[in-house]
């Protein structure tokens, strides 16, 4: 089998944003350094979900902040190689990221069974791959495998707010900051006559925030299902679980950014 064809296709160079002027591996520096911010937003997270008695969610969140941390570190790839299978290294950690929330989310707060949240994480995967193909590469300057997940956003926030109000408002405050971020990405290349260092970066550093929002309302709304006792020793709590509500009362005081943590 001959994978010339493909190798070249992957290592085709990819300029789609006002920041590059040239293929060179700092020609994007605002938009490479700006990926930081997702690993602040991992490291937060994970401090913030530490602080927490361990719960059957635990691990999966944990998971959840690992993720943060690696979409910053493909799209600092993709930025600085700016390549095809650059490219690929920068939206595949996203589309697990992506998936893997969609799955917690209806399972955490509206506990559908196995197969119901299959078919809907496989349809927000489907829609979002499909919108990632070449011909919807011009429509909103390559954003358009985003909107999926903005409808997911707006969709989920209406069931969880249903629920429990102060989860559905912490969801619903990433939802808002994700269209302010989705719009600085969409005009990064509109605005390059006038703002030539583009405005890219801000998608960066919003969308670092939406996604510590987003992990951070798992954290501290879900509704409490503490691991049982024998799972941690005789001094651990009961294990009883917990009204929704009544664990987004207990954590509303929480909300203290988790770098500098509450005596």
């Amino acid at each position: 089998m001959d994978f010339g064809p493909l190798l070249v296709s992957l290592s085709r160079p990819v300029d789609i944003y006002c920041e590059r002027t040239s293929a060179v591996f700092d020609a994007e520096p605002l938009n490479a350094i700006s990926n930081f911010a997702f690993l602040i937003a991992a490291y937060a997270a994970w401090k913030l979900q530490a602080r927490r008695p361990e719960g059957a969610h635990s691990a999966a969140i944990k998971a959840l902040c690992i993720l943060i941390g690696v979409v910053g570190i493909g799209s600092f790839v993709f930025h600085t190689i700016a390549t095809k299978w650059a490219e690929w290294v920068d939206v595949i950690p996203i589309l697990v990221f992506m998936i893997f929330y969609c799955w917690m989310i209806l399972t955490v707060f509206f506990e559908w069974p196995a197969w119901l949240k299959t078919a809907a994480c496989g349809l927000l995967f489907a829609a979002t791959f499909y919108l990632e193909a070449e011909e919807f590469a011009p429509v909103l300057w390559g954003g358009a495998m985003y909107l999926p997940s903005l409808v997911f956003m707006v969709a989920a926030g209406a069931g969880i707010w249903m629920r429990n109000a102060a989860a559905g408002r912490a969801f619903y405050a990433a939802a808002a900051l994700f269209v302010l971020s989705f719009t600085a990405r969409t005009l990064d290349m509109p605005l390059c006559n006038d703002i030539p260092i583009g405005v890219h970066y801000f998608w960066h550093l919003f969308n670092a925030t939406v996604l510590y929002l987003l992990v951070r309302t798992l954290i501290l709304h879900a509704p409490a299902r503490i691991m049982p006792a024998n799972a941690h020793g005789p001094d651990s709590g009961s294990g009883a679980p917990a009204s929704p509500r009544a664990a987004s009362t207990a954590t509303d005081a929480g909300i203290g950014f988790p770098l500098f943590p509450q005596n």
